[in-house]
């Protein structure tokens, strides 16, 4: 039955429910499943020029070049009325508060009657709202590779397309080729000389008018405040991060992330220093059973064992050896073995090895550039080894910087973990994508989604009221600026029609197309978040 044709390329998703037993009774659940895989390929091609599903239909859907030419004025005329707050100063802070402090050139943190702020450069109070992926002139892109007939037309690599196109974008091994839809559409509408600066200035003008204060992750322009995650490119993993216990990779490591920091050191529109994302950077217990199985030379084996036989066993080899089940009759017959602690213990090794690499990290940034906020690297609750990773990364970050994608701001247990380690917090992340019936060919995010963009924009306030209520809350950002394809940002390649996260998250279309009812009731609630944040910080 799935043909429609291929019901849009919506994969659907996992379902559970509940049921109840009483003690002593038998359940028997019996499940026939049946599948016909339909061929995709006889409905090919299935993408038109412009990066849409052919066989959908949409009133916002572009069917020719000048309707994206006729949007510049359009859009012109709807910008001309949204007018940028003239109550914020550059750096998104709020100059009416009634209320500043001294103004240090670079965004700081201060608490005011239990209420953490965000002081910018000017030394105003910001409640920080930012978008994430902007500009993105040519990202998301989309794997084309083994499934080219599935595309109505795609671009020579050549002038001016070569601009949307690359290879191997997730580091692919078996050279796929990447095109970005919405880089080819922007070629269109600015002309394929200066559409990328065209993006740019049109695209600061837009969080403007919408009442942003600048650039979340995955982006930044010149004229913005952003959010810049460093990359661990120079120091190797001993199995998923570096050892921070050997003098060489920390050398290593010091001066990738130095060559990162220096050329904004001095740049005011840093609000601050991030390294990684999510679950890539918690220390899991798999990761330590496969250090505690390297030689015995290893330093962070030897740095694990140590703290093993010091701290958690008195120093005593013979206690150590009970417990772990072992004979280690010297610390030298210790390093080389290969050990397997017990639950409890090897959760232990576990936390020490995070706080130490998290400390590394907080210590290097900070000496590098003292001066920068430092956010850790947007832990996300849930996804991660178990809830002691929150109070791991606190107390090597300025704030913490965490993503949610849920439909609420916040829950019992991130509520009681904020308290716990009593710090600012920053969500980096949260989204309301809409899925639209799946008539538009994207994929029904599971975490969370609209129906549509009208809700996405009641989802989007409930948020921000939330957050700016929020002792704790410094600020957040929305991912993302553009949707992304809707075959799928890969990484991959094969004739399958999805391949990736293929999500509607944007605020403007892949081609370029805003996407009004979500940014008027954005600008809406971000044009009175500073002030409800006053408000509730106020009240005794």
């Amino acid at each position: 039955l799935k043909p429609l044709p291929l019901c849009f390329f919506e994969r659907g998703e996992m379902a559970s429910a509940d049921f109840a037993a009483e003690p002593g009774d038998t359940v028997t659940v019996e499940v026939v499943m049946q599948f016909a895989e339909a061929d995709h390929d006889r409905f090919a091609p299935m993408i038109d020029p412009y990066g849409q599903c052919r066989y959908a239909e949409w009133p916002e859907k572009v069917g020719s070049d000048a309707e994206l030419v006729a949007d510049i004025a359009r859009e012109d005329e709807e910008l001309a009325g949204m007018p940028p707050p003239a109550d914020g100063d550059r750096f998104g802070g709020y100059r009416d508060a009634g209320w500043r402090e001294e103004g240090a050139g670079f965004f700081r943190l201060v608490r005011r009657q239990g209420y953490w702020w965000l002081i910018t450069p000017e030394g105003n109070p910001c409640f920080y709202l930012g978008v994430c992926g902007f500009p993105g002139p040519t990202w998301p892109a989309t794997p084309v590779t083994g499934r080219e007939h599935l595309f109505e037309w795609l671009p020579p690599d050549e002038e001016p397309w070569s601009g949307g196109t690359g290879w191997d974008y997730w580091g692919d091994a078996e050279r796929t080729r990447y095109v970005a839809f919405h880089s080819f559409n922007l070629i269109r509408k600015y002309g394929p000389d200066g559409w990328k600066e065209a993006t740019g200035e049109r695209g600061v003008r837009r969080l403007k008018a919408w009442g942003f204060s600048g650039v979340g992750k995955w982006g930044g322009h010149a004229d913005l405040v952003s959010l810049p995650v460093l990359q661990r490119r120079g120091a190797p993993s001993l199995v998923r991060h570096p050892d921070v216990f050997d003098p060489e990779v920390r050398e290593r490591f010091q001066q990738d992330l130095e060559s990162q920091i220096a050329p904004r050191r001095d740049d005011p529109t840093v609000l601050g220093w991030s390294l990684g994302n999510e679950f890539d950077e918690i220390v899991t217990l798999d990761e330590v059973r496969d250090i505690l199985r390297k030689p015995a030379a290893t330093p962070a084996k030897r740095a694990l064992l140590d703290y093993a036989l010091e701290e958690l066993h008195d120093g005593s080899l013979d206690a150590l050896a009970a417990a772990w089940q072992m004979a280690a009759s010297s610390r030298a017959a210790l390093y080389a073995a290969v050990p397997e602690p017990p639950p409890d213990d090897l959760e232990m090794l576990r936390r020490f090895y995070a706080d130490r690499y998290y400390a590394f990290i907080y210590e290097t940034v900070k000496s590098v550039d003292p001066n920068h906020l430092y956010l850790g690297f947007w832990i996300t609750p849930g996804w991660w080894q178990n809830e002691a990773d929150w109070g791991l990364i606190a107390p090597h970050c300025d704030a913490i910087g965490y993503d949610r994608y849920s439909a609420s701001y916040d829950d019992e247990m991130l509520r009681r973990l904020k308290a716990q380690t009593d710090k600012p917090v920053l969500c980096g992340e949260f989204s309301f994508p809409p899925f639209h019936d799946g008539m538009r060919a994207f994929g029904r995010y599971g975490a969370v989604h609209a129906a549509d963009e009208e809700e996405a924009a009641r989802l989007y306030d409930r948020w921000v009221r939330a957050a700016a209520a929020d002792p704790y809350c410094v600020g957040l950002a929305w991912f993302t600026y553009h949707d992304q394809p809707i075959t799928g940002r890969g990484p991959g390649r094969g004739n399958e029609v999805v391949i990736g996260e293929h999500f509607a998250f944007g605020l403007v279309t892949e081609t370029d197309r805003v996407k009004w009812p979500l940014v008027r009731g954005m600008r809406e609630t971000n044009l009175q978040a500073a002030r409800q944040r006053l408000s509730a910080n106020a009240r005794p």
